[in-house]
């Protein structure tokens, strides 16, 4: 699956909606590339964009000398040419306060601002107060960071800064103070050249994100930012083993959240990578082409790179070649070191893709060029060869210098000699016949021999034989005679054949005259080249100026076959499928030669099975009639169709990323491609997290934090992976005491809905986290509360409550018995009365009702040394009358009367 998928940040469900936003010039992400000198911004920026808190709150150099982010503009650029870099900020309104940060990320994204900061920060400005607003900037100062506390004391101007070429640089501008106007930037004063004029390049290609022979995904990194619009898949291909590949996607972190510029990316091909060995990458022409943010475009590129995806290697360091003796099937190939799990698979094939091996030699085979395959059970394949079997050649003849002597009428005196034979190795015998078969030599020079035609063959010590002739001896004197051979006399449609006329006799110096039937063929020459098409027979006149003599020879004419490799077929994207071949027009024994042989399992097969195809291909079929050894003349082809897309899964959450703790939420795994029939299986980041094998499910998690629900899909051909990730938000924890609570008429009840910061809303309308729930006093009261509350994280959660107000709660106007041990004195009073309390620790809450239940007075009390509470308390405010003074603590309440006359 691809490496650089965003992923949920864990530090909250802040940052997991942040990763959704389109970056602005307020961002990091969309920071405006430096193609000039002076830049003039005439209204200031506000807010923090859509990536708030992208700088340090340190306020404190040497690094981080900031307030945290205010009103910020980012800029970028690349360093073209190694320099000093100085810059002038300026705002409009001189009583401005601009703040300002130059971090490098030549190794670095802007998320690593925060947690690398000591590492990257080149320059920091805070600078503020009496003096010290209006320009500002890095520009003949002393030091790299100023304000930010009094660390290194208060200057609008940092020191110059050394850059070097390739490095990257964002600049961040805050204005601090906020009026309305705007500020210039001013670059000028730089030796440094950071304006771009130079081409994007490939820069890395990432051989380690490739993790294994079931990835599609490679990163490539650019010599500096792109622009997003720029990059399509049409402008990149990458060819190997196992190529070619097409790429289908080109995926940017920061494109994909609407960023204009990135310099990562990960290229998606059309089907995985399965072999070691070395690959290129072509980055092609187009338009408008892949530019930079200065418009400048990349050239055409052609790059190398290497995968060790951890398949078989095969060490050649002992390999032994034998080769094979001409016309025997004794060649090998041995030696070779096989690594890599146990059970590995070979194939060897030849160079029509014939499969003619399965161990790791190749023994007992013909001369012929020989690959291998090797295949582990994690779908890897290693490619070795081609491995070049040799014949042992045969004696080569050459009758250039060839003499023939004819032999006089009635004699056998006729030779044939001036051959030479050529042979690295030793001759095991020169054998010459006539035209009947009969041996009638065994030396390399023939002699006393009458006319006739007569063929050498020649073998050496390895049994390797050649062939030469026929050789016509003529006759000298005697009869004129005609004796007409076809070199050879059976022929492929197609063919062509010698015609020799045998004469012989007369006066010597002939002349001729060809003709055949079926008509159409005619000649003067003494050795005509033929090509008929059907079975023919030659008839040659022979006149020696006196008289004339005819002979005939036939040459039989075999038809070609004819292929028929089927008709065209669709199927769906890397999936396989059989070939249907056949052939006609010859003896019925055939043997077929498919191609491309690299996209066949066996490529002499009548009906081979094709390797998964992931583009359309066409298949083209080739024949041999096995009795007559015809080819076909033309091969006939049939198109693979594919249809759909690559084998893709892009798995998601709904209806969000972010879920409340026991919320029920869905998993989808969204396949598409392939075969379109998948097996499913999901594994999560929480072992304990148990996940049916389905395409879609609800699911409800009661812990909260953040999982990573993993899915590999299969459709019997391939199999790809993909991830989703999820935050589980806590839900609000309620707890408003007993489901049924209750109190004497004469209580007041505080509930608590707990979960600060929350909403609020309580069934009698209030909003407030804490109520307070009284009655008249008058007599019985039932109350139904309930409340529903809405945290930070937007988690809902409800609760309810009945409380009962009894007497039968109340002791009355005695204390309750075995509970608190409290006294008013005196009593009665003018309002000022002391209060104590035995053995009671912390807070004792006190409420002053009056007969109608209404409360008027409430105060807390902490109880003293001795856990004795003695309190002198006032209520001379209220009139005269009858109180009940109702004292409550975690131990147990009392009600006591008194008396204010």
């Amino acid at each position: 699956m691809r490496a650089g998928l965003l992923t949920i940040l864990l530090t909250g469900m802040l940052s997991l909606i942040s990763v959704s936003q389109v970056p602005t010039t307020g961002d990091c992400l969309g920071a405006i590339p430096v193609c000039e000198a002076y830049y003039f911004q005439p209204l200031t920026s506000y807010g923090v964009g859509n990536y708030p808190n992208e700088v340090g709150t340190g306020q404190d150099c040497p690094y981080d000398c900031l307030w945290g982010e205010a009103n910020s503009v980012w800029y970028i650029f690349t360093v073209q040419q190694s320099g000093i870099l100085s810059f002038i900020i300026t705002p409009v309104d001189q009583n401005d306060d601009y703040d300002w940060a130059l971090y490098d990320l030549t190794y670095a994204r802007c998320e690593d601002i925060i947690p690398m900061m000591a590492s990257i920060t080149a320059s920091c400005n805070s600078a503020g107060g009496a003096g010290l607003h209006g320009a500002t900037g890095a520009y003949n100062g002393a030091d790299d960071c100023a304000g930010g506390g009094t660390a290194n004391g208060n200057t609008q101007w940092n020191a110059n800064i050394p850059v070097n070429e390739g490095q990257t640089y964002v600049l961040y501008i805050s204005d601090w103070t906020q009026s309305p106007t705007g500020y210039s930037l001013d670059l000028s004063p730089s030796t440094a050249v950071i304006f771009d004029d130079v081409p994007p390049q490939i820069q890395n290609i990432d051989e380690s994100s490739v993790s294994g022979c079931d990835d599609t995904d490679i990163d490539i990194t650019f010599s500096e930012n792109i622009t997003c619009s720029g990059i399509t898949p049409f402008l990149f291909s990458i060819d190997g083993p196992g190529g070619p590949y097409q790429v289908v996607e080109v995926f940017g972190a920061a494109c994909a959240v609407g960023a204009e510029m990135e310099k990562n990316f990960t290229l998606t091909v059309d089907h995985p990578f399965t072999s070691n060995g070395t690959y290129t990458l072509y980055l092609a022409p187009g338009f408008p082409g892949i530019q930079d943010v200065c418009n400048n475009v990349a050239p055409p590129d052609t790059i190398l790179f290497t995968l060790s995806l951890g398949g078989p290697v095969i060490d050649e360091s002992g390999l032994v070649i034998h080769d094979a003796t001409c016309g025997m099937e004794n060649g090998s190939v041995t030696g070779l070191e096989i690594s890599g799990q146990t059970d590995l698979t070979y194939v060897w094939k030849n160079s029509q893709g014939a499969i003619v091996g399965d161990t790791p030699d190749l023994l007992d085979v013909p001369a012929e060029d020989y690959t291998l395959e090797v295949y582990d059970l994690n779908n890897c394949v290693t490619y070795a060869g081609p491995y070049i079997i040799v014949e042992q050649g045969a004696p080569e003849i050459d009758d250039a210098s060839m003499v023939i002597t004819p032999s006089n009428y009635g004699a056998n005196n006729g030779a044939i000699s001036g051959i030479i034979v050529n042979t690295s190795y030793n001759i095991d015998s020169y054998t010459w016949r006539d035209d009947g078969g009969n041996v009638v030599g065994t030396a390399l020079d023939l002699t006393s021999m009458p006319s006739g035609y007569y063929d050498l063959t020649v073998i050496d010590e390895n049994t390797c034989e050649s062939h030469a002739g026929p050789y016509f001896i003529g006759e000298l004197g005697g009869p004129l005679s005609a004796n007409p051979i076809a070199d050879p006399d059976v022929i492929c449609n197609g063919e062509s054949t010698t015609l020799s006329p045998g004469a012989g006799g007369g006066s010597g110096a002939y002349d001729f005259t060809w003709s055949s039937e079926p008509p159409g063929f005619s000649s003067s020459l003494e050795n005509p080249v033929v090509s008929p098409a059907a079975n023919t027979t030659y008839t040659v006149l022979v006149f020696d100026g006196y008289i004339s003599v005819s002979g005939t020879v036939d040459v039989i004419v075999h038809p070609l076959p004819v292929p028929d490799a089927g008709t065209d077929q669709s199927i769906a994207h890397g999936t396989s499928t059989f070939l249907h071949g056949s052939a006609g027009g010859g003896s019925g024994e055939y043997a077929y030669s498919w191609s491309p042989v690299d996209r066949l399992i066996d490529a002499t097969l009548a009906e081979p099975e094709t390797k998964n195809l992931y583009e359309t291909t066409t298949f083209y079929l080739e024949t041999e009639d096995l009795q007559t050894g015809c080819l076909s003349e033309e091969p006939d082809g049939v198109t693979v169709n594919i249809i759909g897309g690559i084998l893709n899964v892009n798995p998601s959450s709904f209806p969000d990323s972010v879920f409340c703790q026991g919320e029920t939420f869905w998993l989808n795994a969204n396949a598409s491609g392939g075969s379109g029939s998948y097996d499913y299986e999901w594994t999560c980041s929480d072992p304990f997290v148990s996940l049916p094998a389905e395409a879609s499910f609800s699911l409800a998690l009661e812990e909260t934090g953040a999982y990573i629900f993993y899915l590999k899909i299969d459709d019997g051909f391939n199999n790809v992976f993909g991830e989703v990730n999820v935050w589980i938000s806590p839900a609000p924890q309620l707890n408003l005491g007993n489901a049924v609570q209750t109190y004497c008429i004469y209580d007041t009840v505080t509930l608590d809905a707990g979960n600060p910061g929350s909403v609020y809303l309580w069934s009698n309308g209030d909003t407030n986290r804490y109520i307070r729930v009284g009655t008249t006093g008058l007599g019985y009261d039932e109350q139904q509360i309930s409340v529903h509350v809405t945290n930070v994280e937007g988690c809902e959660a409800e609760a309810s409550v009945t409380i009962f107000f009894d007497y039968d709660a109340c002791v009355g106007i005695r204390e309750y018995p075995g509970e608190l041990n409290a006294r008013i004195y005196p009593n009665p009073n003018k309002g000022e009365f002391m209060l104590e309390v035995d053995d009671v620790s912390g807070i004792v809450s006190m409420k002053v009702y009056n007969l109608t239940g209404m409360l008027i007075y409430f105060e807390r009390l902490i109880s003293g040394p001795g856990r004795l509470l003695k309190e002198t308390i006032d209520l001379s405010f209220l009139p005269k009358g009858f109180y009940l003074v109702k004292l409550q603590t975690n131990k147990g309440l009392k009600v006591l009367e008194v008396v204010i006359d």
